[in-house]
């Protein structure tokens, strides 16, 4: 029920506030006197489509408030609640135009749409007008005047929550046979690549490891000549090497640095350079003796390499990118494997909301 409309700023009125009770109410004067305006007011508070013409001249905005009891209106608390707006028994509308177009609505302060704000409306008025008795003849409208008169409002919205349940799923159901039957053969394509894929079995961070390792392998006879060399210059032969040379330095010149703090500097820089060149020899040589120059293994490093580029080109993905898309694939087809266990299940879902929403009909 209606109990209060306020409005402001709409067309030609500037202010009303209308308190209704309950029974018949007529609204009377003369013409242009505004009666067909609150007519409009209600219709825009309902969701009506907003119109800047409306916009009382010499000001920026319209309002309209429309306040119900609902208390008797169960659909209406229905829908309020299914949209996360009820507030008890009490049902506050609010549409507001501007000079510039823009309209908003709200209910119980809540934004909505004015879709939403349209659907609400369905519950709570009716509104005739010229011609409305041609409403009679339509057989959802003969059905609603009869679930009413009844005081069927709480079973119809049972049955209408029960048969919403039911088609949504029936809907679901037939869009995953639909996919399904698309997956069919993406599904074949699929369980082929990942076959492949899972025979070769590349691991995470191989094929960065597989990279270095041919790289060190293909450079073998470099790599012992430099190391060899290296050593050889540091070690020395009967006459010292480097790093003997450093220490002699060292010694020579700590004996001649009587007051000479740059020669004790560079007497120290020499022994820290002997230091640093032994601790060198020590990698190198651990470097050297660790190094395996074996022609099997770069054959078979280069071989898998050769298949990881083969297999990357055929997917069209980085070398490197290649066991994510194997992690890809399997997820797909888990996917389409699971979208498939899942429609017997549906199916028995169905039937079990159609029986309810049967049993609710009667």
């Amino acid at each position: 029920m209606l109990l209060q409309l306020n409005v402001q700023n709409l067309a030609t009125l500037a202010s009303v506030d209308l308190e209704l009770t309950g029974g018949c109410i007529a609204v009377t004067g003369d013409t242009g006197a505004g009666k067909s305006l609150i007519l409009d007011a209600l219709e825009l508070a309902l969701g009506a489509r907003a119109d800047t013409g409306l916009v009382r001249a010499g000001t920026d905005r319209a309002q309209i408030i429309a306040e119900f009891d609902i208390s008797r209106l169960p659909s209406a608390k229905a829908w309020l609640t299914e949209n996360e707006l009820d507030q008890d028994h009490e049902l506050v509308l609010r549409r507001t135009l501007t000079s510039e177009g823009r309209s908003k609505a709200y209910v119980n302060g809540t934004p909505v749409s004015t879709s939403q704000l349209k659907e609400l409306s369905e519950q709570l008025v009716l509104m005739h007008t010229q011609h409305a008795n041609q409403k009679l003849l339509q057989t959802k409208h003969q059905l609603a005047l009869l679930d009413e008169f009844a005081d069927h409002g709480l079973a119809r919205n049972a049955f209408q929550t029960a048969y919403r349940d039911w088609v949504e799923t029936q809907a679901a159901l037939d869009l995953l046979k639909t996919d399904a039957s698309k997956a069919d053969a993406e599904r074949e394509l699929l369980g082929f690549q990942v076959d492949e894929l899972n025979t070769f079995d590349l691991q995470e961070g191989e094929f960065e490891q597989l990279d270095q390792e041919q790289r060190q392998l293909a450079s073998g006879d470099t790599f012992l000549r430099i190391t060899e060399h290296t050593l050889a210059i540091l070690a020395g032969d009967e006459t010292g090497g480097l790093i003997s040379h450093a220490e002699r330095l060292a010694a020579d010149i700590s004996q001649i640095t009587n007051g000479h703090s740059g020669l004790q500097n560079a007497a120290d820089l020499l022994d820290q350079a002997s230091i640093a060149l032994t601790e060198a020899r020590h990698e190198i040589q651990h470097a050297h003796d660790q190094f395996d120059l074996d022609p099997e293994r770069l054959q078979f490093v280069e071989d898998r390499l050769a298949q990881v580029f083969q297999l990357a080109r055929k997917h069209k993905v980085e070398p490197d990118e290649l066991v994510s898309h194997h992690q890809r694939l399997v997820a797909r087809l888990t996917g389409i494997a699971e979208a498939n266990d899942r429609i017997p299940i549906l199916e028995q879902e169905a039937l079990e909301l159609e029986a309810v929403a049967s049993e609710k009909a009667t």
